[in-house]
């Protein structure tokens, strides 16, 4: 199987509670090498993503150490790589909180730069590290082009930046137009809330996803960190002599990990287990299962480096 991936890499700088600094490669390197890990030997995975000029070496290093990531679809652009501050403090209590601040995205990718990967590719997972990453315009036509899977995280799409690099949660214009475009889509609990300015629930917007009747998607994934996952899918009910098309609700539970590390990139590693496994089986039940366990593992791991651990 050929799996293509978009989105952005991004330099993390990890500032911990007890003064530590760290430096880490992150964004859509967490789910480029996880899907990586988790395929077979004969799989091949190719991100289509740009790269800042100041870190274009050492990314394409860190790829090249897997057999089955081509590299051909990188970018080299005339930009710094995106940077992400992320400070991790505890309050009294001992919870632990996470403060991000971002800095100098890189250049959205083009259908252009991706159209010559199309052929011969069975899937596509478009993760939306910086809400940049790809036009709305340039999904509908992979979509218009493209016959594969294309799985995407909603991710920061719903997330603006502030001047002094701080974001928060925001509306998605046209977010009819970027869900009715894939065939299954994964947001988190307050992505899937703040999407919509009309809608009020988290029901209200995967019904009108899901039973809009102008397009194909399959599914919604809407993951709720340590409470599990949810997964909608439309299915034909009968009530009496009435037959119609109703939402199908599928809870998946939390898995507690007793050596939890860090959460970073957990998001990012279920949205390559459950693309990777869906290409394999077209089961959304199975794959949410399998996608929830690889996440929950992943709190284990910190960075990229331990993602080999997924295997």
């Amino acid at each position: 199987m050929k799996f293509l991936v978009i989105g952005e890499p991004c330099i993390d700088m990890i500032y911990k509670a007890d003064g530590e600094a760290k430096k880490s490669y992150g964004g859509i390197l967490y789910s480029i090498i996880s899907l990586a890990v988790i395929s077979r030997k004969e799989d091949v995975v190719l991100p289509v993503i740009n790269i800042g000029e100041d870190e274009f070496d050492n990314i394409k290093d860190v790829l090249s150490k897997y057999s089955n990531i081509d590299t051909s679809g990188l970018y080299k652009m005339p930009h710094s790589t995106r940077k992400v501050n992320l400070y991790f403090n505890y309050y009294n209590s001992g919870k632990r909180a996470k403060f991000e601040q971002v800095y100098e995205p890189t250049y959205t990718i083009k259908y252009e730069q991706i159209e010559k990967f199309l052929p011969g590719a069975d899937s596509i997972l478009i993760n939306n590290i910086t809400g940049y990453d790809i036009s709305l315009d340039d999904l509908k036509k992979i979509r218009g082009n493209f016959k594969g899977y294309i799985h995407m995280d909603i991710h920061n799409l719903v997330m603006k930046t502030n001047t002094d690099g701080t974001r928060e949660h925001t509306t998605l214009p046209n977010w009819r137009e970027w869900c009715s475009n894939t065939d299954t889509i994964q947001l988190n609990e307050f992505e899937v809330q703040s999407m919509s300015r009309e809608k009020k629930n988290e029901y209200e917007v995967i019904e009108e996803i899901l039973l809009n009747q102008t397009n194909e998607v399959k599914a919604v994934v809407v993951t709720k960190g340590k409470i599990g996952a949810s997964g909608y899918t439309k299915k034909v009910k009968k009530y009496g002599s009435e037959v119609f098309t109703d939402l199908d609700k599928i809870e998946v539970g939390s898995i507690e990990n007793p050596r939890y590390k860090d959460s970073t990139g957990c998001g990012d590693v279920f949205a390559a287990a459950l693309t990777y496994d869906y290409t394999k089986n077209k089961d959304i039940k199975k794959s949410l299962h399998f996608a929830n366990r690889l996440a929950s593992y992943k709190t284990s791991l910190e960075g990229i480096d331990e993602l080999y651990k997924l295997k």
